[in-house]
């Protein structure tokens, strides 16, 4: 076990919810916040699993008694969002962390975030920068961008990490796989709990988006930096399954986020696209599970949407939208995608931090690739990356031999 490296405890619970996970990973979760040069003052690990002895063993064994580990099994699967307002009501500091088990703090992160939160009081939350586990140079999520549509993207997911999200930001949102929050937020008189009807999926989407319309700001602390493995506790659930509850939680968010006229509209396309999914064999039973539940669902949904929309502070356009931001990951292997509109992104995003002609010319040539179908060609873009000015190092190292593979 490693040992905690701070003398003064910061003020943060840690939050960690469970299910079934596997020995190794929870195991380098834990151990992460012992390697922290800034010490949580307690861990709170809420334990959804069949067998909660195991879990219960692997928190005794890898969290010292000074991180104040607090154990909750629950009788049945709450879900992640009923975990995670578990967690949080147990614990018992101004800030609150929660962590995914499939992800592992750097040393410095902790006291990263808590900087930025002490130099931010107004600020209610505070996103990391989190890498994939492998490959490690691959953006897993800087914060969150939200649409008018109620769509949440994870900004950079599949991007090598260059430096194009190291500048702190203003987000629509945060990501729970690792995300730093005020306890505040919680009470019913501010954001409130997470809403457990969502179980998993797309439950930071909706509270980040109840947020920012009622006024709230939340950050990026992109030298706070976070390992996750990408859907590693929920990777054997399978595609259907995930497919139902995203399709139906979009929904819902819409449906008590947005204005009337994008929540009827998001309404009307996303049962209609689900509609014609299924029809078409694309997971036919959780889609239309999908839209059945959606809409059994409303008349509940509806009375959380008079709440949300009574405490409104902020029109849709002002906090939702204002960024396009793009994945480029596939869901299905878990891998990032290398292409041209992946390196436009990466290379529009550093030229409006460090504009020079290299990259300017760089950029205009990718963009042109892409918009003419030779982005295919991996030489050419190889070619086109080499000429950049790139700063070297393990990110352009390995998008030169993902180029060339």
């Amino acid at each position: 076990m490693g040992s905690v490296q701070s003398a003064n405890p910061a003020p943060v619970s840690v939050v960690v919810v469970t299910y079934d996970p596997a020995p190794e990973m929870l195991r380098e979760c834990l151990e992460s916040l012992t390697r922290s040069t800034a010490a949580p003052r307690e861990v709170v690990v809420v334990d959804n699993s069949r067998h909660h002895e195991a879990v219960e063993q692997l928190v005794g064994r890898n969290l010292p008694s000074d991180l104040g580990p607090i154990f909750l099994p629950q009788t049945s699967n709450l879900g992640y969002a009923a975990g995670t307002n578990a967690g949080v009501a147990a614990s018992s500091a101004d800030l609150v962390l929660l962590l995914n088990p499939d992800a592992a703090l750097e040393p410095e992160a902790l006291g990263e975030l808590c900087a930025a939160a002490f130099a931010h009081p107004d600020t209610l939350g505070f996103a990391p920068k989190i890498r994939l586990s492998d490959p490690a140079v691959v953006i897993d999520s800087v914060g969150m961008a939200i649409g008018l549509d109620g769509v949440g993207v994870q900004r950079g997911l599949g991007q090598a990490d260059l430096g194009q999200y190291d500048r702190p930001e203003r987000v629509a949102g945060v990501c729970f796989a690792a995300a730093l929050l005020r306890r505040r937020a919680f009470s019913p008189a501010a954001v409130g709990a997470l809403d457990e009807r969502y179980f998993m999926y797309y439950e930071d989407v909706d509270w980040s988006m109840r947020a920012a319309i009622m006024g709230e700001e939340f950050r990026t602390v992109p030298r706070a930096a976070v390992r996750h493995l990408h859907s590693g506790s929920t990777r054997s659930l399978g595609q259907g399954f995930k497919h139902r509850l995203i399709q139906r939680n979009l929904i819902w968010s819409a449906v008590k986020n947005l204005e009337a006229e994008g929540a009827l509209r998001v309404l009307a396309r996303r049962s209609s696209a689900n509609l014609k999914w299924a029809a078409a064999g694309r997971h036919s039973a959780p889609a239309l599970r999908a839209v059945a539940e959606a809409w059994l669902g409303l008349s509940g949904v509806m009375l959380s949407r008079r709440d949300v929309q009574r405490r409104r502070r902020r029109r849709d356009r002002e906090v939702l939208g204002l960024e396009d931001a793009q994945v480029f990951f596939d869901s299905e292997t878990y891998q990032p995608a290398v292409t041209a509109a992946a390196l436009v992104a990466a290379a529009g995003r550093l030229f409006a931090l460090a504009p020079t002609p290299a990259l300017e010319s760089s950029l205009l040539r990718l963009r042109s690739a892409e918009a003419t179908g030779l982005g295919r060609d991996r030489a050419l873009l190889a070619e086109i990356l080499e000429g950049a000015g790139l700063p070297e190092g393990p990110a352009l190292s390995w998008l030169e031999a993902e180029l060339s593979a």
